[in-house]
């Protein structure tokens, strides 16, 4: 698809074009039985799928002024006819109390102020993602429409500052920033003016009545809520990176190629079908780091902490729903947990992003600005477990830097611990705690032993084959780096093509147990394989209840974790027979690919670059039941349905 075309290529059968006609006439449907049924949800659709259309059309104008220009207009009156009819009847609707100004602008404008942000948003991405923000008659567009709708919701804004006064400080310095920008680079400070409406059409949808039922219906369903936030932002991510502007060439990426990426980077996995630091540009190495820090810490978390930071509070049903997300056990610590994951992770992310910068900055000779933008991506991409690196043969050039492996290492271990474990040893830390709970204990341990065995046994497979020719401490790092790294994160710094067949079979196993409950890793839980392992040993001594550290484990937990553990396997045994039938590959290829992106590891021996199109969507959908499907399985286990119905006993042999 060449960058002036906008549907592309009419030989291909899943083009964008025909893509998007297929979501939008679907979602005409619903909107249609919608409005037959009186929905509120489908009132407000309409002008959004009209917003789309304005959007989608926007390049349009860079080869066809007349058609683009008359489809624009139509559509923008289109959304004036709808939302004059929908402001209308929000002004006449019953007021519930006296709830200050910001509460009256909002039900009075709030409609129409998010849907002409979201027109001006569109543009704006259609402009950069298109590469037509050169053209006269484009680039006035989308400055017009964002001057427009920051002035018609500086009201709104100013009241909100006005109610948190010590948030004034922020538009001041964003303004300054912008008129530097502008004096610098006109382009830059239209980025800024973008991510200032997005900002605030965050602000009002958020406050939005709308919003609120949306939130309240997934809250009494967490696992719905899960996938539909996963599954959305990874097909959001892959139009984005099918914008010519997110490729490093002149031709956009095909729309499989940027669905594997968006979901490997949502999924915080980091299999890659393209070459990230050589497919990708800039623009589309941003919007893959987006993705990954998105995906890492997740929505329910990130929508909490920014309902913290408004100044509001979830519902009843929202924190008990954060709370079996989160898997908490006690009451009321979810909003604690919440903002500690958000500090943590800035915290961690930023003083890993520096060190690695200093290290690109003095020991290789980058610049400032580049030691530091491959210091940041990295620093996400190892905290979060996914991955992705700016090097195309990963991290294999610092096999011989221990201090960049160790940086890398200690960002995995600390976002593999899970955050429950890291609160809990913040609090031991401030004296907050005498002793670590349980799980923290059982985490620690299971991935101690985890890395060393990992280490030793990796160590001697690999001693004269992958880590040939280095020095004894080199291959001892190398070693270890690579047991902490196999579990989940999917970085690389030895040639797999040479690893031995046992060693293989060793990582497998290793990337299907992953990382550990609440963490931004994957696989079926070091928590998983300790109760799985406590249970073997109480039912060769014929006891009741398995045991843990002097503790005595539910029956209950017991069941979930054979449960997952089974369901995984199951689905692993699934995926690599499909990918056998499908592709001509040796079954170690297929097995490891399979467990790699179940896991949600990133780690490949060489069968991704063999995947077709259907392999392509084997791993996509593999990926995507990796992340979502444990936690979306221990909320269905988790909760019970209906009344309990039991049958007499019987005995069946087994073994």
């Amino acid at each position: 698809m060449h960058r002036a075309s906008f549907l592309g290529p009419v030989d291909e059968l899943l083009s964008l074009g025909n893509l998007y006609a297929i979501a939008v006439g679907l979602t005409t449907l619903a909107v249609i039985a919608g409005l037959l049924g009186g929905r509120r949800w489908a009132f407000v659709l309409v002008p959004l799928l009209l917003s789309l259309n304005v959007g989608m059309f926007v390049p349009v104008l860079a080869s066809d002024v007349q058609i683009g220009g008359f489809l624009i207009v139509w559509n923008l009156s289109l959304i004036g006819d709808s939302l004059f009819s929908l402001t209308t009847a929000s002004a006449r609707a019953k007021r519930v109390g006296d709830r200050g100004a910001s509460f009256a602008w909002l039900q009075r404008y709030g409609a129409a102020a998010q849907h002409l942000l979201l027109v001006s948003l569109l543009a704006g991405l259609a402009l950069f993602g298109f590469e037509v923000e050169h053209e006269l008659v484009p680039d006035l567009l989308g400055l017009v429409f964002a001057l427009t709708t920051l002035a018609l919701v500086s009201p709104y804004v100013l009241e909100l500052l006005r109610q948190r006064r010590r948030y004034v400080l922020v538009p001041v310095a964003l303004l300054a920033v912008l008129i530097s920008l502008a004096l610098n680079s006109p382009g830059a400070a239209i980025g800024l003016l973008w991510a200032l409406q997005a900002v605030v059409l965050l602000v009002i949808v958020a406050r939005g009545p709308v919003f609120a039922d949306l939130l309240q219906s997934f809250y009494s369903r967490p696992a719905l809520l899960i996938l539909a936030t996963f599954g959305l932002i990874a097909f959001a991510g892959a139009l984005v990176l099918t914008f010519p502007a997110a490729s490093a060439t002149e031709r956009s990426i095909a729309f499989i190629d940027a669905l594997f990426t968006a979901m490997s980077a949502t999924c915080v996995t980091g299999l890659i079908v393209l070459d990230t630091p050589v497919a990708f540009s800039h623009f589309g190495q941003v919007v893959i780091l987006l993705l990954i820090q998105l995906g890492g810490l997740g929505i329910m978390v990130l929508s909490t902490f920014a309902a913290v930071l408004l100044g509001g509070r979830l519902a009843l049903r929202g924190e008990q729903a954060l709370e079996e997300v989160l898997d908490l056990t006690s009451p009321g610590s979810a909003y604690e947990l919440t903002r500690f994951i958000v500090v943590s992770t800035l915290l961690i992310e930023a003083a890993g992003a520096l060190l690695l910068a200093l290290m690109f900055y003095f020991g290789y000779g980058f610049e400032a600005a580049a030691a530091l933008w491959r210091g940041t991506f990295h620093a996400v991409s190892a905290f979060c477990n996914a991955g992705f690196a700016l090097w195309s043969d990963n991290l294999i050039q610092f096999q011989s830097d221990g201090p960049i492996q160790a940086v890398h290492g200690t960002l995995i271990t600390l976002g593999g611990l899970g955050f429950p474990v890291l609160l809990a040893l913040w609090l031991r830390a401030r004296g907050g705690a005498r002793r670590l709970p349980l799980q923290a204990r059982v985490v620690l341990w299971m991935s101690l032993s985890l890395v060393v065995v990992g280490a030793v046994l990796f160590a001697v497979a690999e001693w004269d084959a992958s880590l040939h020719g280095l020095s004894l401490v080199d291959k001892l790092i190398n070693s270890l780096f690579q047991s902490v790294t196999l579990r989940t994160a999917g970085f690389n710094s030895v040639d797999f093509s040479a690893l031995e067949r046992s060693t293989i079979l060793m990582m497998i196993v290793w990337m299907f147990i992953g990382a550990s409950p609440g963490s931004t890793g994957g696989g079926i839980k070091t928590t998983t394989l300790a109760v799985v392992l406590a249970a073997i040993p109480a039912l060769i001594r014929n006891q009741a209840r398995a045991q843990l550290f002097g503790r005595t484990i539910p029956h209950d937990i017991v069941y979930r974790a054979g449960t997952i553990m089974t369901l995984a396997a199951m689905v692993a045994v699934v995926i690599t027979f499909a990918l056998l039938a499908s592709h001509d590959m040796p079954f170690e290829r297929a097995a490891f690919e399979t467990v790699s992106a179940l896991a949600t590891v990133g780690l490949s021996i060489g069968a991704t670059a063999e995947l077709n199109a259907l392999g392509k969507w084997l791993i996509i959908i593999t990926m995507f039941v990796g992340r979502v499907g444990p936690i979306s399985l221990a909320l269905a286990l988790g909760t019970p349905r209906g009344a309990h119905v039991q049958f007499p006993e019987t005995k069946i042999m087994v073994g």
